[in-house]
């Protein structure tokens, strides 16, 4: 018994240890914007590269601003503001599409009303 629990508090410590010295890698600004743009190239199969720079001037300057503060006001705003910048460079089924795969990543109780599928009556539970 007294060995047990010796060897999960030291494998309890090893871990804290652990977690404290390798912290997770922290990307630039420069490295997210181009993720994220990467994501979207493929997501929306974009091939106009003056679209896809803009993308990725667009995703740079709100990864920078992100960076300087994050309070939950400031991210809604910037939130609304990327949306309305991202609405003059995509076209409008391009923004449509993205926009759809938005709203499915959400888990299914933090999807709007109005973004959620409708059931078919084949995928409704049946009652005994």
């Amino acid at each position: 018994m007294k060995r047990s629990v010796l060897i999960l508090s030291l494998l309890g410590l090893t871990i804290g240890v652990w977690s404290q010295v390798c912290p997770a890698p922290q990307r630039t600004a420069e490295e997210e914007a181009r993720k994220q743009t990467g994501m979207m190239v493929r997501e929306l199969s974009l091939t106009d590269s003056l679209q896809i720079d803009t993308l990725y001037r667009l995703h740079l300057k709100y990864a920078r601003l992100r960076r300087q503060s994050n309070t939950r006001q400031e991210e809604l705003n910037r939130l609304v503001l990327f949306t309305n910048e991202l609405k003059d460079i995509l076209t409008a089924e391009q923004y449509h599409r993205f926009m759809s795969v938005q709203v499915d990543s959400l888990p299914r109780h933090r999807q709007p009303i109005f973004g959620r599928k409708a059931q078919k009556d084949s995928d409704k539970p049946t009652k005994p």
